[in-house]
């Protein structure tokens, strides 16, 4: 974490101050809860343009009907502009743990909303390329869903125990293994990515399926992801450059991704505005169709209307199992686009049945 509850209130050695004193950088302001002295302007300037986008996202979702697939970008943004606003008031009041330990919480719990409608976007993929999806849509929302919710969990409560300083070291080590975990599992979750739209990509490309319906969504997730990793990446040797208890410590012993609060700002906030602001951009709407029962022939180039995926799988067997193989017994999902007359390879179509 950027800044460990009452860090800074800790008494800093004289060495360290005399040369912050004199070259101006890395000193720090009594009783703060920060390693450093917060910037004022930089959080109002995210504050402003999180909201800004996140109202384009809302106005967007009633454009195009797609609340289902970029509903949580809109919240992310919602959060976001949350955090980067009680950032800016403790900025002003650095003494303020309450106001700091808010906006640490929400700044933690928003790049997984981000994460998840990249998934949602990339499930819509596999609706219009069934044939060549390695996860079953439904599976992978169940699966990832259920992950995210996860992480919001380990971070809020490692977040709440590492915040308070003052409370037993059992208590405050705990924090730091949840805030760890949440960490270690958005890494997961991000590593998982990228094989799975690889996979379909690659596909498409031997079958010389080249529609800018299907690559163009597929560069902007590649390139939010990639986004979404670097900030992960620095949030995560971030926290393990910081032990889990700051009691004692002197601040200016520590790595200088702690200690300086622009490191904050280039991997964490800017990334994050970043994706946003490419979603507003690259709408995915402009390529995929808003009702999931639509997807591509084999073709590359006709859209069909099909009867869309389904699954008869309970709840706990999609999560428990949720990489199994397409089959068509026991009530499992039917390759439907097997019967439309389309043949990869080709653009000529045969007489279809069914469709």
């Amino acid at each position: 974490m950027a800044d460990r509850g009452h860090s800074n209130r800790l008494n800093c050695s004289e060495t360290g101050q005399e040369i912050c004193r004199r070259t101006g950088i890395g000193l720090g302001i009594s009783d703060s809860v920060y390693f450093y002295a917060p910037n004022n302007g930089a959080p109002i300037f995210f504050a402003a343009a999180f909201a800004a986008t996140g109202l384009f996202h809302l106005w967007q979702c009633f454009h195009y009907k797609y609340f289902q697939v970029m509903a949580a970008l809109s919240f992310f943004c919602c959060v976001l502009t949350a955090a980067f606003g009680a950032r800016a008031y403790g900025a002003r009041h650095a003494d303020d743990a309450q106001v700091y330990t808010a906006s640490t919480m929400l700044l933690y719990i928003a790049p997984p909303l981000l994460e998840l409608t990249n998934y949602l976007i990339l499930r819509r993929i596999f609706h219009f390329v069934p044939y060549f999806a390695p996860m079953h849509p439904v599976r992978m929302l169940v699966t990832f869903a259920t992950l995210t919710v996860v992480i919001e969990l380990l971070s809020i409560a490692g977040i709440a125990y590492l915040a308070n300083q003052d409370l037993p070291d059992k208590s405050i080590q705990m924090g730091d293994t949840l805030t760890k975990a949440s960490l270690v599992l958005q890494l997961l979750i991000i590593a998982l990515f990228f094989p799975l739209a690889g996979t379909l990509h690659r596909c498409c490309r031997a079958a010389k399926i080249n529609s800018p319906r299907v690559t163009r969504p597929l560069l902007l997730l590649y390139t939010s992801m990639l986004l979404a990793l670097a900030r992960t990446v620095y949030r995560t040797v971030q926290h393990f450059a910081v032990p889990a208890s700051t009691k004692g410590l002197d601040p200016l012993t520590l790595d200088p991704i702690v200690r300086f609060e622009w490191f904050f700002y280039v991997f964490d906030a800017a990334p994050m505005l970043v994706g946003a602001v490419l979603w507003n951009l690259g709408h995915p709407r402009r390529w995929l169709p808003e009702n999931p029962q639509m997807y591509l022939a084999q073709d590359g180039v006709t859209v069909l209307r099909g009867p869309g995926w389904k699954d008869s799988r309970s709840l706990g067997e999609t999560f428990f199992n949720p990489f199994a193989m397409l089959t068509t017994r026991g009530g499992h999902q039917k390759q439907f686009w097997e019967q439309n007359g389309y043949v990869l390879g080709t653009r000529r179509a045969r007489p279809t049945r069914g469709v």
